[in-house]
């Protein structure tokens, strides 16, 4: 994986419908169905429907599931898409953390690369979902990481970085 730039308002905008988008297709679909099946099969006696109100909710979840696989290939989710992807690869590397971390501090290149790609990950995932509470802490977290590159006499890149990178350390 590659971080590539994106435009911020479009992916902000683009996220923004997708979330709306899923809120509305929930709502709409599970009461439909749980409102249909408590007309159908509720129970007027106890009043104990919580079963059609789950099925209401999966097969929100459902229609949800089958809108994304329509369209989660269209260009309107491709900076949706992208850092699902990022995020998603940050995790993998997270999991992976103490092992890297602890070859980082060995000066092990692989290490240096892993977390050089994830700090520069972080910060433009960050500065996409105006997450700047932490932003001054992970800008001395590159600092300290840029020290150490400098140190050693490495050049390192975000285009260095490979997903089997963190199998090969973590193995």
């Amino acid at each position: 994986m590659q971080l590539r730039e994106i435009d911020k308002a479009t992916y902000r905008k683009r996220m923004n419908i997708v979330l709306a988008g899923t809120v509305i297709i929930l709502l709409v679909t599970s009461l439909t169905v749980s409102n249909t099946l408590i007309a159908a099969f509720g129970s007027d006696i106890d009043g104990d429907n919580f079963w059609w109100n789950i099925t209401g909710v999966l097969a929100g979840l459902s229609v949800i599931g089958l809108v994304y696989k329509i369209f989660g290939k269209s260009p309107f989710m491709a900076e949706v898409n992208y850092v699902r992807s990022l995020k998603a690869e940050m995790n993998r590397i997270y999991r992976s953390s103490k092992k890297i971390n602890a070859a980082l501090e060995q000066n092990d290149k692989t290490a240096i690369i892993i977390s050089y790609f994830n700090l520069q990950a972080s910060k433009q995932v960050y500065q996409l979902d105006n997450n700047t509470l932490t932003m001054d802490e992970l800008n001395e977290k590159i600092r300290v990481l840029d020290a150490q590159i400098e140190s050693l006499g490495l050049e390192v890149t975000t285009d260095d970085y490979r997903p089997e990178l963190v199998k090969q350390l973590s193995a």
